[in-house]
């Protein structure tokens, strides 16, 4: 005969908390490992593909960017593969970066806005570009056009109104060169004009393709139209509330580095973040080596993961431009360059509230006259981890502590989950050996080294 026993009141205010302690174990262990964005990195004699894109965990949406994203390969690599190697600074290209916007109207609803920019790079010095963008409503599992969003019928009449008005006032504003009748072209009431926008809090962020009206320019145009405009035009639950809150500036925070004198130097350096999941992760790390390390973002990333690029400021690292794309900066005209780099710094002043003074290229490509352009402190790398090929940890802290040497800087990036462990288990072993962990203005501090926009910064001696 089985006896069967019952739990006293005690009994079951254990088993619930246990039962409660391992869910939310569970919780945190999938909450913590869960992707948030994918990476593809890939480097050959004839090309070489950078490709970014996001993991909403919206079926169908994730669904629509991973075919999209591999249409865009396979057209790239059907196309590269009847063509001649080239030389290494004029590789074939493919470059896809992103910008998402998370929205939440009215409605609790939340409403997803990615803009993808595909640049092509297939020889004669020119980028092909493409641009597409998504805006989905995950309650309803559909995409949506600018008309959903808009009260009337007649409202894209008056957005096209204002979007010309913006237009010209931008160009005014930054002197620029444009045949008015392409304003007028890339304005007019047409659904392709308005099919890259983002609802933020400064109002509706419009992106006009200047390239499908004219052959002669292959830019974008960024305006925005203010809150008090767009509101009168968007449906209820669309229109955007006025943030009165005063933007609190951004402290880094200093500290002394006089201490390190007699120390033997390194300065780690991070590329093509911020990333939401792995940079926190670096930047927890971090704290027990006493480590400042240096990143250089992608302007396309920064407004996305603003408030990891805050905690980094904060807590004393320094930021620098990685460009706006990553786009090979040797293939672009001055304009293009400049706007690469332009784009970057404004975009990091928007949230720190200081400009960035140090500039990483792409692949590392410069030449003189794109240091002048610049007018930034370019700075390179000593040791190359190859942290994006490997992606094992062990691998990259070996390669770093076996090449390490008193003022050397490593080049990782902080998007990867193996390059953030192996950095730590380095930084682990060479705090063992007597190495202090730098920033690059710090480095150049302690070495005495004043930094010149001529000079191509791979190590400090």
């Amino acid at each position: 005969m089985i006896t069967k026993r019952r739990l006293n009141k005690m009994g079951k205010i254990t088993l619930a908390i246990i039962i409660m302690l391992g869910l939310s174990i569970i919780f945190f262990l999938t909450r913590k490992y869960t992707k948030n964005e994918m990476h593809i990195l890939k480097m050959t004699e004839k090309y070489q593909i950078k490709i970014d894109y996001p993991i909403t965990h919206q079926k169908k949406l994730d669904k629509q960017i991973k075919e999209y994203i591999t249409l865009e390969k396979e057209k790239f690599l059907n196309t590269v593969n009847l063509k001649i190697p080239v030389e290494e600074s004029q590789k074939y290209e493919l470059v896809i970066g992103y910008q998402l916007v998370k929205q939440q109207d009215s409605n609790k609803t939340v409403h997803y806005h990615i803009h993808f920019e595909s640049y092509t790079y297939l020889g004669e010095n020119q980028y092909i570009r493409n641009d597409k963008t998504f805006h989905y409503d995950s309650k309803n599992k559909k995409n949506l056009s600018i008309n959903d969003y808009l009260e009337e019928s007649k409202a894209l009449d008056k957005l096209s109104i204002l979007s010309y008005y913006y237009m010209m006032q931008h160009i005014e504003e930054n002197s620029l060169e444009l045949d008015e009748n392409i304003i007028k072209q890339v304005t007019t009431i047409e659904y392709d004009n308005y099919e890259h926008f983002f609802l933020k809090n400064e109002g509706l962020e419009l992106l006009l393709p200047l390239y499908k009206i004219s052959a002669e320019h292959d830019e974008v145009i960024k305006i925005i139209i203010p809150i008090k405009e767009i509101n009168q035009l968007l449906k209820k639950q669309y229109k955007i509330v006025e943030n009165e809150k005063r933007k609190e500036p951004i402290i880094s925070k200093k500290r002394d580095i006089s201490k390190f004198k007699d120390k033997k130097l390194i300065a780690f350096t991070f590329d093509d973040g911020p990333s939401a999941i792995t940079t926190n992760q670096l930047l927890d790390g971090l704290k027990q080596y006493n480590a400042n390390v240096t990143f250089f973002v992608l302007g396309n990333r920064v407004e996305a993961n603003q408030n990891i690029l805050k905690r980094a400021y904060q807590e004393g690292h320094e930021i620098g431009s990685h460009t706006y794309n990553h786009r090979n900066l040797l293939l672009l005209n001055n304009y293009a360059r400049i706007q690469e780099i332009k784009e970057t710094n404004q975009a990091i002043e928007n949230i720190i509230g200081e400009k960035p003074t140090l500039l990483r290229p792409p692949y590392g490509n410069i030449n003189e006259e794109t240091k002048k352009i610049s007018n930034m402190h370019i700075i390179e790398w000593g040791i190359d981890t190859l942290d994006w090929k490997t992606k094992d940890k062990e691998l990259i802290a070996k390669r770093i502590v076996d090449n390490a040497y008193d003022g050397a800087i490593v080049l990782l990036h902080d998007i990867y989950e193996p390059s953030v462990e192996g950095a730590l288990l380095a930084m682990e072993r060479l705090e063992q050996e007597g190495y202090a962990f730098v920033t690059i203005s710090e480095m150049a501090q302690l070495k005495n080294v004043e930094l010149d926009y001529t000079t191509l910064y791979r190590q400090f001696n």
